[in-house]
């Protein structure tokens, strides 16, 4: 896996170069949609008198900064646009701007909460600060308290997230103490111009070189296709056209959230008894739940969907804060009537994925060079939305579906007991509805974003998933 390289300038201040993927998610932000990735938890406060979770929160983030150092983050451009952005590290944190707190207004219901949770995900991180925030809201109902987060793809990706939170997270009910740290306004150093030069070039530099370094085993791979009998028509047929459906139009500023928590226990009990994985379940739930919809606005295709299904590159025991994910084609077969018929059709559409993305790992791109990329990149973003030309060219995914292995045990933030972790992702241009799974002590969590000019109400695909789990277990062997 690349990795782009960091040096200390030459006024003490440490410089890491995005690498093109990193950089990507920023570049991409030029559209008008915001590519962050986040999450919603339900927390249980400890019954102990004077406690309030945003106070403590704010002290657990005070603490454990040195452990999250991603979270000290903080952009740097290349001047004259000679490479993508650096990483500089911001001396000081002002926690009380990247930790807030609200009230939802009477009754505090939880669709006041997923509406409000949908407003703040559709607000763009402020650049000049670290690309996180934390929304403490309190007011609901039940009696429980949500915390939303966010932080910017461009920090990692969602295996970096879980080992990020491993960092805040405690496994017992542990109240941090206030520590003896500076919490005062961000005061970060800017790099002079000439560090900030010397690095840009530097890192360019490395890009292509290690862009030509791979040529050969591209041209390798190439020449088989070529030469070898079938195997063009096989790479032919590994890249997919996705049906034009609504999901793959222009999309609006506003979001629309839905989530679901499902007994972890059942999955796998249907992933065993129909030998697939618990991947191909969460696949086959979905679409289920898509069919449905679809036909209930007869606009069901009458071949299959296709969905974005992002990939870890990431290394066993990489913890990481950058993004190592690449992103493979699946299936998703709704056209098909029978349920089984739909989750073997999945099983051997990702046994496919997993060969190929294991033979071709090494020759994945994650980098590109940076020599004007602020520039030309953000360019292209912009003309993408501008023409809305996403509506213009074939599709390649209808949608995005992501399974996030998560914590198997119950955990504790700042002494709050974690009820629910609910992730929640991005949509974008052409690709208006997400549905991201993580798994969370004992349960698949589930959170469903969309475009709400789209579809307004995720909450009826997240309900039919549940259905199309409930029609996998009736057709387990006796």
């Amino acid at each position: 896996m690349l990795r782009a390289r960091g040096r200390r300038g030459i006024d003490g201040v440490r410089l890491r170069t995005l690498s093109g993927l990193d950089a990507g998610f920023l570049y991409l932000e030029a559209s008008g949609t915001p590519m962050h990735v986040g999450s919603l938890m339900l927390l249980r406060p400890p019954k102990r008198r004077g406690y309030e979770l945003h106070r403590a929160l704010k002290v657990l983030i005070a603490e454990r900064l040195p452990k999250a150092r991603a979270l000290k983050r903080v952009l740097i451009d290349a001047p004259l646009e000679l490479g993508h952005p650096m990483w500089g590290e911001a001396a000081r944190i002002d926690i009380d701007h990247h930790v807030r707190a609200e009230t939802l207004p009477r009754p505090g219901s939880m669709a006041q909460l997923l509406r409000r949770v949908a407003e703040l995900h559709a607000d763009l991180l402020p650049r000049d600060r670290p690309l996180w925030q934390l929304v403490v809201i309190a007011g609901l109902a039940s009696g429980e308290t949500a915390l939303y987060s966010k932080i910017h793809h461009a920090l990692l990706d969602g295996q970096g997230g879980v080992a990020l939170a491993q960092v805040l997270l405690d496994l017992a009910p542990r109240i941090p103490k206030r520590p003896t740290v500076d919490e005062s306004a961000s005061a970060t150093r800017l790099p002079g111009t000439r560090a900030r030069a010397q690095t840009a070039v530097r890192a360019t530099t490395s890009q292509f070189a290690r862009l030509l370094r791979a040529l050969p085993a591209a041209f390798r791979l190439a020449r088989v296709a070529v030469t070898e009998p079938g195997a063009l028509g096989k790479l032919r047929e590994s890249v997919l056209l996705a049906p034009k459906t609504a999901f793959n139009v222009h999309i609006g500023r506003e979001r629309a959230l839905a989530v679901a928590s499902i007994d972890l226990a059942r999955v796998k009990r249907v992933a065993r008894g129909h030998g697939v994985s618990l991947n191909d379940v969460v696949l086959a739930m979905v679409a289920h739940a898509l069919r449905e919809w679809l036909t209930r606005r007869a606009t069901l295709p009458d071949e299959a969907l296709v969905v974005g299904m992002p990939v870890s590159l990431r290394g066993s025991g990489d913890g990481e804060a950058n993004n190592q994910v690449s992103m493979a084609q699946c299936p998703l077969p709704t056209h098909l009537a029978c349920p089984l018929a739909r989750l073997r059709a999945i099983h051997a559409a990702t046994a496919g994925i997993k060969q190929r993305v294991g033979a071709l790992r090494e020759l994945i791109p994650t980098d590109f060079p940076g020599l004007a990329a602020p520039l030309w990149a953000a360019g292209l973003s912009r003309l993408w939305a501008r023409g809305r030309i996403a509506e213009r060219l074939p599709a390649l995914a209808n949608l995005v579906v992501s399974n996030v292995p998560g914590p198997p045990v119950e955990l504790f933030l700042a002494g709050a007991r974690l009820l629910h972790h609910f992730p929640v992702s991005i949509v974008t241009h052409g690709l208006a509805l997400n549905v991201t799974a993580q798994s969370y002590g004992g349960f698949l969590e589930i959170g469903a974003i969309s475009a709400k000019d789209v579809v307004a109400r995720p909450d009826a695909i997240v309900r039919a998933l549940e259905r199309g789990l409930a029609t996998l277990e009736r057709k387990l062997p006796a």
